[in-house]
């Protein structure tokens, strides 16, 4: 039996407002973070104007109304209930590698690949994001 991977579902199915708005607008009530405005990228817009991402365009409108907080929270449910009874053991390190190299992606795209200055908006030391790039295959 295949054990399921945290991309083994589609995003699409992720959030569907009519089968889990409620649980998702309790969560985004309960989060007090500001919901976050999309930046559009040089890419996303080339991507958008060429009509190849419109499904992910209209995805991230449709998420944009959630708190990540549930959105991730969510995500884990539902991972959490395709792996059954089956709990690996360093869980949490999946879970935060899974987490951690799409933020140091983005991160790093927005600053330009600059070290110091991704290093400072992560909070962390420019060694350390040197170690973790070097972990998931960013070049720097």
């Amino acid at each position: 039996m295949k054990t399921p991977t945290l991309e083994s579902d589609p995003v699409d199915n992720l959030v569907s407002p009519s089968q889990n708005s409620s649980a998702l607008e309790i969560a985004s009530k309960e989060t007090k973070t500001p919901a976050v405005k999309s930046v559009k990228t040089p890419a996303a817009a080339t991507a958008a104007e060429s009509g190849s991402s419109q499904i992910d365009q209209d995805l991230a409108v449709r998420l944009d109304k959630y708190a990540l907080e549930a959105i991730v929270e969510l995500k884990i449910s539902r991972f959490l209930d395709q792996i059954g009874s089956y709990y690996p053991e360093d869980l949490h390190s999946l879970i935060m590698k899974k987490v951690e190299k799409p933020l140091l992606g983005q991160i790093l795209r927005r600053t330009g690949g600059n070290q110091v200055h991704a290093s400072k908006i992560l909070g962390i030391n420019r060694n350390t994001l040197r170690k973790k790039m070097k972990i998931y295959g960013f070049s720097g």
